[in-house]
C-alpha cells in the first residue's frame, strides 16, 4: 500500500479495511480525525477531488481498493461512500454485526492534541478508575504538543489512539525513561470511553503498545491500577502482567482511601 498511496491517506484506508458497512457517511471533522491531519484545500473546494479515481494523484485508493466509490457529497460537510453492490446476504451479515464498531489505531499526531485532550476529560468523568477526576487535567494544548513532539524527537514514549467511527474514543499511553539504566522500562496507562467499551478496542490498544514497545527495544512494561478495578486486572493478566506489589490507600477518591496495585511484564 506505501508504495500506491500516499502516506497521510493510510490511516483511511485502514479504515475502510476495517468496516463492514456498505454504505458509509463520514464528516469533513471524521476523515480528518482519521488521517490525523487535515485534507488538502481542494478537497472543501471541488467535488471533482472526491470523484477522481485516476493518477497521478492517488488519494481515491484508500477507499476505492476496498470497493468503495463516492456517492454523495456536501463540499466541507460530509462524504458518503457506497459498494455498488449490496446483495441479501451481505446486508443481513451488516444487520448482525451493527453493534460492532469500525475502528483503527494509530499513533498520536499533533493536529489531534485537542481532541485527546478532550477525551481525557471524558474519561475523568466517566470513571473513579483513574488518577484524576473530572476537571482535575489542566495541560494546555500547546504544552500538550510540545510533548508529542518531545516524545517524537526521543524516542521515549508515544500515545496510541483509538479512532473509533471517526471519534477519537479510546487512548493508550506508553511513556519510557531517558536515563540510561532505565531506558528499557515504560509505563502504560489505557482508557476506553464507556460507549465504546466491550468491543474488544482496550485488547487491541494493548497489542498495539506491546508491539511499539518491543520495537523500541523496551523490555519491561509497568504500569499501576486501582485494586478494585477487576476488569482492568483481568485484561493486564491476560496479557502475562503479573502484580508487584500494593500501595496500601495510596489513591483518595473522595473522601476514600483505596488501594493501588503495581503490576509489571518483561519480554525476555
Amino acid at each position: 500500500m506505501e508504495k500506491k498511496i500516499e502516506k497521510k491517506y493510510i490511516p483511511l484506508a485502514t479504515y475502510f479495511e476495517a468496516t463492514t458497512e456498505d454504505k458509509i457517511t463520514l464528516t469533513f471533522s471524521e476523515i480528518e480525525t482519521i488521517m490525523g491531519q487535515p485534507l488538502p484545500n481542494a478537497s472543501y473546494l471541488n467535488k471533482s477531488w472526491w470523484k477522481k479515481t485516476k493518477p497521478p494523484l492517488k488519494h481515491f485508493i484508500a477507499w476505492t481498493d476496498y470497493g468503495y466509490n463516492v456517492s454523495d457529497i456536501q463540499l466541507g460537510y460530509y462524504v458518503t461512500f457506497e459498494k455498488p453492490t449490496t446483495n441479501l446476504i451481505n446486508s443481513e451479515l451488516d444487520l448482525q454485526s451493527s453493534n460492532q464498531p469500525t475502528y483503527i489505531i494509530r499513533q498520536i499526531e499533533l493536529d489531534d492534541a485537542r481532541e485527546v485532550i478532550g477525551l481525557y476529560q471524558q474519561l475523568f468523568a466517566e470513571s473513579d478508575y483513574m488518577l484524576y477526576g473530572k476537571n482535575d487535567n489542566t495541560i494546555s494544548v500547546q504544552s500538550f504538543r510540545k510533548l508529542i513532539t518531545k516524545w517524537k524527537t526521543t524516542n521515549s514514549g508515544t500515545i496510541l489512539i483509538a479512532i473509533i467511527n471517526g471519534e477519537i474514543g479510546g487512548v493508550i499511553s506508553i511513556l519510557g525513561n531517558t536515563a540510561p539504566r532505565s531506558k528499557h522500562c515504560a509505563s502504560i496507562m489505557t482508557g476506553v470511553l464507556e460507549k465504546f467499551a466491550n468491543h474488544g478496542i482496550g485488547t487491541a490498544l494493548m497489542g498495539k503498545a506491546e508491539k511499539w514497545a518491543q520495537a523500541k527495544n523496551i523490555t519491561r512494561l509497568e504500569l499501576s491500577v486501582i485494586k478494585t478495578n477487576k476488569k482492568a486486572i483481568s485484561l493486564y493478566e491476560k496479557f502475562g502482567f503479573s502484580i508487584d506489589g500494593q500501595r496500601n490507600k495510596s489513591v483518595k477518591i473522595n473522601s476514600d482511601y483505596v488501594d493501588e496495585l503495581y503490576m509489571s511484564k518483561i519480554f525476555i
